[in-house]
């Protein structure tokens, strides 16, 4: 009865261990797996109920064409990671001679706290870079008079404009307007980038036709999953699109613009008429608006900038509904489907992007049919619980070992359900309200957040608080059914274990809503190189060893004995630099200080340990592969 799912299952097994031998052998895995997905889907069509009622009729199309929007996802997931990204490492060496491109580096900023933007300031004017070959501008959309004179003083560039026309786009297009450099670099108010950053970066606008250089969005904070679930061993939830899509795209050209963390050729963005703005990501039409006039792009995929990630569910949903949107509008624009200049592959990368986003309403979708089926005993599927298993099983097991063997460490299908499941029905209503063309409000997301208390953010997870409840009844209220003659056996465990299966989502994103304090308005990075400081109390000297460090504060490990400090403020010398601190504990050996106002040059001592020992939370080891 079984006998096609055995063989098939066997093909891909098979399949699965001869690519383990050899990476060249995973051509036969996909297309043994494809084979399958494909008599799947062809098979499903049998299934759609048609003489059961238009209700029966209808449930079953929309779940059909849910699969099928599935399997698109999946075959563009094969097709984007067969070929390995390879980099022709550059370096400033490879301009031979000639002088290094100037660089004007744009900080965007709107209503940010200073001490987080002091930080991106001081560390991008610190980069290592001939210094009379680049200069640091803070684009104020604000339009703050007190951040004017903070770049006075730190002796950076100042650009505002009367309006926020076009908003970010709109902000970058007006420094567009007057800077004068051979490129120029994108940084997020957040976004500290390393020193090395341009050395690392502009070495690849020796070829003339490269248009920019993206690096990934990685956050040295830990995200809301990792925080709230305490589980430090996950990675950042943005870890496999910002280091592994973003690096399978580039191996054809269609490295996605982040919005942040990348260098451009000026000239070719004043070609294409600068940044559009008709979108609220930005990022990516202007990406792919150069990638179509041919010219090149290229991902470094190393940690060179860090930022923070959203740390509560609210924030979190404020900057996927914003990136939802705003792809959306991309699409309305610029449909990558048909938009002159894009080369096939770069219009299923840009084509893949925009499924990702309506592959939430297929969540939803598989969420809400299996409760359907328990509280009304409607036919969705017409067909047996052993037919269904003969050809779904070598569908379900190709996929996973596909995934498996194509994706790398940094997602898992079971981490994947989790994030969906927690996202479906916010992104769901955001692609809703743009597909309707509803006006809605641009949120910024707040990336310095303090917050004393636990708290259940129970307006943003009512949604899956609603499933729950709902899923819990339909098990009871399906179960009397089948008690009382009504309903089928098979079709009840089979919608039993898929909301089940769901549920385990919904559970995750209801523990992730449970909100746990955030007492700090400055995340610390851990020292790890051997950093010592000399204490002035008084006429006394104590040398400490710093264990960690943030842009307002420090904590030390004292190496002589100390038995009191009864001053509130003591001098700290790091690197030759007098810091003023105020201790706040003292327990010994262990003391923690933080900042008074700190000058230019005081915080440039600060940052120079804090960037130097700045990496992701969650530490992917993923480093870029050269030629």
């Amino acid at each position: 009865m079984y006998w096609y799912a055995i063989i098939m299952t066997l093909l891909i097994v098979i399949s699965f261990l001869i690519s383990k031998i050899r990476i060249s052998f995973r051509k036969v895995l996909i297309i043994s797996s494809t084979i399958v997905c494909v008599l799947y889907i062809i098979w499903r069509i049998s299934a759609i109920p048609l003489h059961s009622g238009i209700l029966s009729f209808v449930l079953g199309l929309i779940l059909y064409l849910a699969e099928v929007l599935g399997l698109i996802a999946f075959f563009n997931f094969q097709y984007l990671f067969i070929v390995k990204y390879k980099l022709e490492k550059k370096t400033l060496e490879d301009f031979k001679g000639q002088p290094v491109p100037f660089v004007d580096v744009l900080i965007c900023t709107y209503n940010e706290p200073f001490n987080l933007l002091k930080l991106t300031i001081v560390a991008a004017a610190c980069m290592d870079y001939p210094k009379d070959r680049f200069k640091v501008y803070v684009c104020d959309d604000g339009r703050r008079e007190d951040l004017k004179k903070l770049c006075e003083e730190y002796g950076v560039g100042y650009i505002t404009r009367d309006d926020n026309a076009g908003a970010k786009a709109g902000n970058i297009n007006h420094a567009l307007s007057v800077i004068q450099g051979d490129l120029f670099a994108v940084l997020d108010a957040d976004m500290i980038p390393k020193k090395e950053f341009l050395k690392r970066t502009v070495g690849y606008f020796s070829n003339g036709n490269m248009a920019f250089v993206q690096t990934p969005q990685v956050y040295y904070n830990q995200d809301m999953y990792q925080y709230n679930l305490k589980r430090n061993q996950i990675p950042n939830e943005q870890d496999f699109f910002m280091r592994d899509i973003q690096e399978a795209r580039a191996a054809h050209n269609a490295v996605l613009h982040v919005g942040t963390n990348a260098v451009f050729r000026r000239q070719f963005v004043l070609d294409i008429g600068g940044y559009p703005t008709c979108s609220i990501t930005e990022d990516m039409a202007v990406g792919m608006l150069l990638q179509a006039q041919g010219h090149d792009t290229v991902l470094v995929n190393e940690e060179l900038v860090l930022g923070l990630s959203a740390t509560t569910f609210v924030e979190l949903v404020k900057q996927r509904d914003r990136w939802c949107r705003g792809n959306l509008q991309v699409l309305k624009h610029f449909n990558p489907i048909f938009y002159k200049g894009l080369t096939l592959a770069q219009r299923i990368a840009y084509f893949d992007g925009v499924v990702y986003w309506f592959a939430n309403i297929q969540k939803m979708i598989y969420i809400t049919w299996p409760l359907i089926y328990l509280y009304t005993q409607t036919l969705i599927l017409d067909c047996t619980l052993e037919d269904l298993l003969n050809m779904y099983i070598p569908f379900f097991i190709g996929q996973y070992l596909i995934f498996r063997t194509l994706s790398p460490k940094t997602r898992s299908m079971k981490w994947s359900h989790y994030y969906e499941v927690a996202m479906a029905p916010h992104l769901t209503l955001s692609i809703l309200k743009e597909m309707l063309n509803l006006k809605t409000k641009f949120n910024v997301t707040s990336k310095e957040l303090v917050l004393d208390r636990k708290s259940f953010q129970l307006r943003i997870c009512f949604a899956h608080v609603l499933i729950a409840v709902l899923s819990v009844f339909g098990w009871v209220i399906s179960a009397n059914m089948l008690r009382s003659g009504h309903g089928h056996l098979g079709a009840f465990f089979l919608n039993l274990f898929w909301s089940g299966y769901n549920l385990t989502g919904v559970i995750i994103a209801i523990k992730v809503a449970y909100q746990k304090p955030i007492f700090r308005k400055n995340e610390r990075i851990e020292v790890e190189e051997d950093v010592m400081v000399t204490l002035r109390i008084d006429d006394k000297k104590v040398y400490a060893k710093m264990l960690d460090i943030s842009g307002q504060g420090t904590k030390l490990r004292v190496l002589d004995e100390l038995a009191l400090i009864e001053k509130d403020t003591i001098i700290m010398q790091l690197k030759g630099v007098s810091i003023p601190c105020q201790v706040v504990r003292y327990g010994n050996p262990y003391l923690a200080l933080t900042f008074e106002d700190l000058s230019f040059e005081q915080l440039k001592a600060v940052m120079d340990i804090f960037t130097v020992n700045m990496h992701s939370h969650y530490q992917t080891k993923r480093s870029q592969i050269y030629e």
